[in-house]
């Protein structure tokens, strides 16, 4: 179960209530039905924050100037065209580690706004157009991906202009479309969110613990971290198509990482019982294991 909330460039209180919509149909028994949930999360407290939808570029196979960098982001912004109605169901979330459990009768409630970013990367390929478009980080939204790989290719015919500085035939370009601003994104369109009280998504007591990488134990390591940003659906489970990299000690605990992170379990997050989608970033720490003590051993 979970809402949609509707947003437009000016949207009012009555008119996203009456477009809040329960959209899943499932057979679990511990779900709520979905007219109960309609009607509580309408009910739900409501207050408004200006926000937008940025846009930027990167390249990540070598360098380009920050000016071409914003002629890029600035042809993609111009190009992407928002999906009408443009649907939020994920909400900002708190930072969890997973050592650290409490119970879901302790968790966090505080006002949440709905957030959206989508990462994407193509070839672009001088004097002509945008290739290969990937979608590395799932949106979640309806359209949005969509929209966002028709912008790439409509506004890939900057590549006519645009040249590698290290004269390679190509570049591979990462396209940032989110409702969070990062340095030297551009602003694609603004509009006003909604803020309502979510209780926080949980990670469960019995979660299984990343194994230490024996890499690192042979180098003589003696722990490390790695941060996920991931969205955590309204079974609990973590959508590994949203998953991004926030930090990591190295390669290896990050491998360990990936690896035990789709078996992580939560409690969803929620908002007056209902549950909702949210957007969380959880930590791994990695202690080296102490090894067994040899013993007392005794003369006769």
């Amino acid at each position: 179960m979970g809402a949609v909330i509707v947003v437009g460039a000016r949207v009012g209180r009555v008119g996203w209530m009456l477009a809040l919509l329960v959209a899943t149909r499932s057979t679990r028994a511990q779900e709520l039905d979905s007219s109960r949930c309609d009607s509580v999360v309408a009910a739900a407290r409501v207050d408004s924050v200006p926000a937008a939808l940025y846009v930027a570029a990167a390249r990540v196979d070598g360098e380009l100037p920050a000016r071409e960098l914003d002629v890029i982001a600035s042809s993609v912004g111009s190009a992407f065209v928002a999906p009408r109605p443009f649907q939020l169901s994920v909400f900002s979330g708190p930072v969890l580690m997973h050592a650290l459990r409490p119970r879901a009768t302790e968790a966090a409630q505080g006002p949440r706004r709905p957030t959206v970013s989508g990462v994407y990367r193509y070839t672009l390929i001088p004097g002509a157009t945008a290739a290969h478009v990937q979608t590395l980080r799932a949106a979640l939204m309806r359209g949005f991906d969509s929209a966002a790989v028709r912008a790439i290719i409509d506004g890939g015919m900057v590549g006519t202009s645009l040249a590698s500085p290290d004269g390679s035939d190509s570049m591979r370009i990462e396209i940032r479309l989110s409702s969070d601003s990062i340095p030297g994104s551009r602003r694609v369109a603004s509009a006003t969110f909604p803020v309502l009280p979510v209780v926080d998504a949980v990670p469960l007591g019995d979660n299984p613990a990343p194994l230490f990488p024996e890499a690192e134990k042979r180098s003589g390591a003696g722990g490390g971290e790695v941060v996920f940003r991931v969205v955590v659906d309204r079974s609990g489970i973590p959508v590994m198509e949203t998953v991004e990299v926030a930090r990591a000690t190295s390669l290896e605990f990050l491998k360990a990482a990936i690896a035990s992170l789709p078996a992580q379990r939560f409690s969803p997050a929620t908002i007056h019982g209902c549950a909702v989608a949210q957007q969380i970033q959880y930590a791994f720490s990695f202690v080296q294991p102490a090894p067994p003590s040899a013993g007392v051993r005794f003369r006769d």
